[in-house]
């Protein structure tokens, strides 16, 4: 048998056989089954229905077409099992019961989707890659050519909604909310973000309806999206500003930033399936919840009246918004801004009611300084001011009659032009 399976690839490269390879020999029977279908279809097109042989070639078609659609299956299979393998391959970390094949009762791992994406973590925005399969999402650390550790393994049936962020921190982010870890993501355009939300919501059962994280029947049941370090300034309830000292607090329950005089209380989260540091506001809200469920309880009554799941009736259920309130107004952005002579720093500016505010965090309830724009005049730069100015094409000038100057510098000429337009409106009073 050896021997003759030696002469046969011997044979392969003879002149009767065109010097080409046995898998290129082996491509035939699989191209006879198309070409036959090809064939019996343009046949049944000029058979009239009167012929006898028209039923026979229509049962003949019907079989050959079966048999190629079961064919092309199992090429795709096959084709998706190599590039799930090739993929996981690049990836460590991963741990078990992640294998493309499963058994015969388990379907398949199906590949969706993959590429870079940005992640926004506590402190900063971290370059991350993703992969996208039927029934897992892998978010992982790049650590070389084609090379990634895996941080997150996100199971689909973890998944509870997908919806655009307007987070400024993040360029075209969206957010990904899940059971035990939620954050949001950023693409490099619309179109990016676009074509990500669409496969992640294709895995979600129901669609993926996007829902707020924070809404009082979902504290302490979905992990919530935190908001940065760098977002805030402040504490999110009593505005006192962030120190050395007095240090930033994250919720558990809401994500939002407290000191720690504000987040002082404790209570059991069943996302995290442990006590963690929850605000007022989520402690109020998770005792109240805590009362009715014991009640109901108390009185032979089954499931969640806080949810109304499972009765009519309705506990009051205060607003809770999930990331708090982005300070917006006629134009919002992050801006280079420089105050006499002091050094530029980047702060959140925002003109609204003719009033330039400006904060050191996007979700800062009180501005760190308020300028009216009423009577001052918006110009480009002098020849004395551009002496430090690295960008000056990029720098507007707000002065008034005997008080010190104070400018701007804008991303990009685009920008340079929409501030320009406004500011210059909100300096005449109509």
């Amino acid at each position: 048998m050896c021997m003759v399976s030696q002469k046969f690839i011997f044979q392969a490269d003879d002149q009767e056989c065109h010097k080409l390879k046995i898998s290129q020999h082996m491509l035939a029977p699989v191209q006879r089954i198309p070409r036959y279908r090809m064939l019996l279809e343009q046949y049944i097109e000029r058979l009239e229905e009167t012929s006898p042989d028209y039923n026979d070639v229509k049962e003949s078609l019907e079989k050959v077409a079966l048999a190629a659609n079961k064919a092309n299956d199992n090429i795709a299979k096959l084709e998706n099992f190599q590039l799930v393998t090739q993929l996981l391959s690049n990836v460590s970390g991963l741990g078990s019961g992640l294998e493309p094949k499963r058994s015969n009762s388990g379907a398949p791992m199906v590949y969706i989707k993959h590429g870079p994406i940005k992640k926004m973590s506590r402190r900063k925005v971290q370059a991350r890659f993703i992969f996208v399969f039927s029934d897992v999402i892998l978010i992982c650390k790049i650590e070389g050519q084609e090379k990634y550790k895996c941080n997150k393994k996100i199971f689909v049936n973890e998944i509870r909604s997908i919806a655009e962020s307007n987070d400024p921190n993040m360029p075209f982010p969206f957010e990904l909310i899940t059971e035990k870890c939620s954050f949001t993501l950023g693409a490099k355009d619309s179109a990016e973000r676009s074509s990500w939300t669409a496969a992640l919501k294709r895995l979600m059962s129901g669609g993926g309806k996007a829902q707020s994280t924070a809404s009082p029947q979902r504290l302490g049941l979905v992990a919530p999206v935190w908001i940065p370090d760098n977002g805030v300034s402040m504490c999110m309830n009593c505005e006192r500003t962030f120190t050395t000292i007095l240090r930033r607090h994250h919720c558990r329950a809401c994500g939002k930033v407290y000191c720690s005089v504000c987040s002082s209380h404790k209570h059991y989260l069943v996302f995290d399936n442990k006590v963690g540091r929850v605000c007022d506001s989520c402690n109020t809200i998770l005792t109240r919840r805590d009362t009715a469920d014991e009640s109901r309880k108390a009185r032979g009554m089954t499931g969640s009246n806080f949810f109304g799941e499972e009765s009519q009736e309705r506990a009051p259920e205060p607003a809770v918004t999930s990331k708090g309130t982005i300070q917006s107004g006629e134009i919002s952005g992050y801006l280079m801004v420089k105050f006499g002579d002091k050094d530029f720093q980047k702060l959140w500016c925002v003109v609204r009611d003719v009033i330039l505010h400006f904060y050191a965090g996007t979700y800062d309830k009180k501005a760190k300084k308020e300028m009216p724009l009423v009577g001052w005049t918006i110009a480009e730069p002098e020849e004395c001011d551009k002496a430090n100015d690295t960008r000056p094409k990029l720098t507007l000038k707000v002065g008034h009659q005997n008080l010190d100057p104070l400018f701007l510098k804008f991303p990009s000429e685009s920008e340079k032009e929409r501030w320009y337009d406004i500011l210059t409106k909100a300096t005449y009073f109509d």
